[in-house]
């Protein structure tokens, strides 16, 4: 998240947390990105939506904290969907690394709220 750019969002709704980042998801910026997430985390969504669509640049340890986090909400039982639409550099390192195929990934926050329904049990008829 580079200093020119917004910092990281975050808002709630019924069942859904979204955390929106900005800019360039790298090392550099590691700690604060690390601990953007963990706050989002703290909050115990039952599904989390990390909005990407204004990402510029992820790297190799911007990735290793979407995995984390991944794995973080699904041992508590909730979910983490990645929103887009994503940047180029975005799903190439998602592609290159195959972890496209392991993130529920979301075309757009409309689809996201769609796939929050389903995941949380509110579009199912489920209370």
């Amino acid at each position: 998240m580079t200093d020119d750019t917004r910092p990281a969002s975050s808002r709630s709704s019924e069942g859904m947390s979204v955390l929106t980042l900005h800019g360039e998801l790298d090392y550099d910026h590691g700690e604060q990105l690390s601990a953007t997430v963990d706050a989002a985390l703290a909050a115990a969504p039952a599904v989390l939506a990390v909005d990407l669509s204004d990402v510029t640049f992820a790297d190799s340890f911007a990735l290793r904290v979407l995995v984390l986090a991944h794995q973080r909400m699904r041992t508590a039982g909730g979910s983490l969907i990645l929103v887009g639409p994503l940047t180029i550099a975005v799903q190439r390192l998602l592609e290159t690394t195959s972890t496209d195929k392991h993130f529920t990934i979301a075309q757009n926050m409309a689809a996201a709220e769609a796939m929050a329904d389903v995941l949380s049990g509110h579009g199912t008829g489920r209370s």
